[in-house]
Order: structure tokens, then C-alpha cells, then sequence
């Protein structure tokens, strides 16, 4: 039961502290309606949107690491923030939803998911506690 809420609670963390990881929502005015943005698949805003998803997909594949896919819902959480940003965007009269940002922040949580998966290894026994590197190819 403490496992649970351990990682209830810092997957709560882990979304209020994307607020200020994606602090680049600068929103001015009343919200309402719905708008989708015309953007490019260049630049970088869409790095940007990678390296901030990144950390927050490895965090999620580490808290769901004794499940048997973690990297699937490692990305899940670590897009969770992205998605909510593209939410609040699509609101703003001033941007929009992005698709391609969103296509970005799920490739970075994805990647970041992945590499702490492969790259990371925890197990606790009862005397002992180790923390390394591993490879493993679950998916």
C-alpha cells in the first residue's frame, strides 16, 4: 500500500511541477472556444517540447517499473503534462492546439521512458538495496 501512494504522490508532483516546465504558456485574456494552430514540424519549439517530456517519461517508466510494460506507460505519463499544455493552448485566443507539439512532448516521454528503463536498474531485498545499470528489452 505505501508503494501505491508513494508513486500517487509523486505522480502528483510530477504534474504540478510540469506547469512550470512548460512555462512558455503566455495566454493573455479571457478564454473560450477552441482553436487549433497551424505550426511547422520545425524549429525549436519542437526540441523544446522534447527535452522538457523527456524527464518527465523517464519519471513515469521508473514508477511503473515492476509492471510489465513500463515504457508504454511511462509515455503515457510523461505526455500527460504536454497534453494538458496543448489543452490550455487550444483555449488561449492568442494559440491554439498543437498536434506536432504534442507529436513531440509523446516522443521525448517516449525516449525518456525507454532510456531509463534500459539504462536503470532498482531492486530492493530484504537486506540489501541496489541501484545500477542494466539493459533490458522488455517493451
Amino acid at each position: 500500500m505505501a508503494l501505491v501512494s508513494n508513486r500517487g504522490l509523486s505522480a502528483a508532483v510530477l504534474l504540478v511541477a510540469s506547469a512550470a516546465a512548460h512555462a512558455d504558456l503566455q495566454c493573455s485574456g479571457t478564454r473560450g472556444g477552441f482553436r487549433f494552430e497551424s505550426d511547422s514540424w520545425t524549429g525549436t519549439d519542437k526540441l523544446e517540447h522534447f527535452a522538457v517530456s523527456a524527464p518527465f517519461g523517464a519519471f513515469g517508466g521508473w514508477l511503473t517499473r515492476d509492471t510489465d510494460h513500463p515504457v508504454v506507460y511511462g509515455t503515457l505519463i510523461g505526455t500527460m503534462p504536454g497534453l494538458a499544455l496543448q489543452v490550455l493552448d487550444g483555449t488561449c485566443p492568442t494559440g491554439g492546439f498543437s498536434y506536432k507539439d504534442l507529436f513531440a512532448d509523446t516522443l521525448g516521454a517516449l525516449t525518456g521512458a525507454w532510456l531509463a528503463h534500459w539504462a536503470l536498474i532498482y531492486s530492493r531485498e530484504p537486506h540489501s538495496r541496489t541501484i545500477g545499470l542494466q539493459y533490458d528489452d522488455t517493451f
